[in-house]
């Protein structure tokens, strides 16, 4: 089992934290019962096109561009989410497209909208964070579950 060093616990925890922030962005993810409505709801978190390839709902991409980024597609029966790398997918399969769906926003977000920091120019320590132009719509998103949380509404 890949045990997580101590001395990256804490920055493992803030990204964590931040990805499940990242995730407001998406309300209604846990919803999602195909990849037409996981395009929808990331192109209107401000999620482009081109960060992500999702069979038959968002504009194909030459495979030479598709590489590396996250994909959602069907191969041998069941839907896959994953990546290409150097021709060769490997990924995850699900049973329902609807899992499919939902697992690819989750990783969609997650390497789009949060950066789990890691060592910058010159040596200097980068925290984990929401990437710039995701962090007011993630404010938003958390203060009005603060106020949800607090029987404000």
């Amino acid at each position: 089992m890949n045990e997580i060093p101590e001395a990256r616990r804490a920055d493992v925890r803030k990204g964590g934290v931040l990805r499940t922030v990242a995730l407001l962005l998406c309300p209604g993810w846990d919803l999602v019962s195909d990849r037409f409505q996981a395009v929808e709801l990331l192109r209107g978190a401000g999620v482009p096109d081109s960060a992500y390839d999702v069979q038959d709902a968002n504009p194909a991409l030459p495979e030479i561009d598709a590489e590396s980024m996250p994909r959602l597609l069907r191969r041998d029966g069941r839907w896959s989410v994953g990546a290409t790398e150097r021709g060769r997918f490997s990924g995850r399969a699900y049973e329902t497209e609807a899992e499919a769906a939902r697992a690819f926003i989750q990783t969609v977000i997650a390497l789009e909208a949060v950066s789990m920091g890691g060592v910058g120019v010159g040596g200097k320590k980068i925290e984990p964070h929401i990437r710039p132009r995701y962090q007011e719509a993630a404010r938003r998103a958390l203060a009005e579950a603060s106020a949800l949380l607090s029987g404000a509404s």
